[in-house]
């Protein structure tokens, strides 16, 4: 009769030891639910690219960053999970990844909230933006802005954006040309252009088309430039010269004819001209004559600056 006594009071011991240990910091002690949120984890921190349960997390890549707005589109098919939270606008710099909703603390499977993710237009005219990534915990998402979050599912976002490249330096130099070509029309052309310190172009553009006997004249030159795109865009050398000529001394029609210096004797350069919309010379090589750039600015005339 007295061993049984001692059997409950060992049973009791292990009991108590079982309870201290669940509660202990200690290395044996039960590991945390992974749904339970840590200190450092809050809507609005700056984070890492890492899967988190019950969190939405938007990154940025790219060069340049944005802005979002965060939306709570609607519950689980358990309800919705507590505690919640968003922060709308949301902004996140480039290389940046930032916690933009929070959905933990569920009880109930399927408990939790789907959420949209709409990126602000950008601050800059032709920055182009993209979602590229959408990654979550069970791997790879459907990037369908319908995003379920919850003690289960964790999301990240990844947002690339780039801004447009910057528009290639204002040209401050002249060019002399005279020559010709021969197909599809038997042109022959001379003139200058130029854009002097101040910013001005200036020049004159004259052509005789000797297939059609036209004579093309452009007395003041408005643009003078490195072409951005189009014909002899790739050569750093070619440039640009527009304004508005006349046609066997009449009308008023837009001319734009873009050359290139490829080096003397001028065998190697290239010419294109385009006269009240239509192109009289595709890009080529010339039959003859020379195009020289030169590559300082000078003074215009007051009476062709623009």
């Amino acid at each position: 009769m007295r061993a049984r006594p001692k059997v409950v009071t060992v049973a009791s011991a292990v009991m108590a030891i079982g309870i201290l240990a669940a509660c202990s910091d200690a290395p044996t002690a039960a590991p945390a639910r992974a749904f339970v949120p840590k200190a450092n984890l809050a809507v609005g921190d700056v984070t890492n690219s890492t899967p988190v349960v019950g969190v939405l997390k938007i990154c940025k890549a790219g060069n340049t960053g944005g802005t979002f707005v965060i939306t709570d589109v609607g519950d689980g098919i358990g309800g919705t999970g507590t505690p919640k939270s968003l922060l709308s606008p949301l902004s996140v710099t480039n290389g940046q990844c930032r916690i933009a909703a929070e959905n933990l603390g569920n009880s109930t499977a399927n408990q939790g909230d789907f959420y949209s993710v709409v990126e602000n237009a950008p601050a800059v005219p032709g920055t182009t933006q993209q979602l590229t990534s959408c990654v979550g915990l069970e791997g790879a998402i459907a990037c369908n802005n319908n995003y379920f979050v919850n003690n289960v599912h964790g999301v990240v976002l990844t947002f690339t954006n780039t801004l447009p490249p910057p528009p290639p330096p204002a040209v401050c130099d002249f060019s002399t040309f005279g020559g010709f070509v021969l197909a599809p029309n038997n042109i022959s052309y001379g003139g200058n252009a130029g854009r002097v310190e101040d910013g001005f172009a200036y020049g004159s553009l004259n052509f005789e088309n000797h297939t059609t006997g036209d004579h093309i004249h452009v007395w003041n030159v408005t643009v003078y430039e490195h072409p951005a795109s189009g014909p002899l865009s790739g050569f750093a050398d070619s440039r640009l010269a527009s304004g508005t000529g006349t046609i066997n001394g009449a009308g008023s029609y837009p001319v734009e004819f873009r050359f290139l210096d490829a080096g003397e004797p001028g065998v190697d350069d290239r010419v294109y001209l385009k006269v009240n919309g239509v192109v009289l010379i595709p890009e080529q090589v010339v039959q003859g004559g020379n195009i020289q750039l030169h590559k300082n600015c000078k003074k215009a005339p007051t009476d062709e600056k623009h």
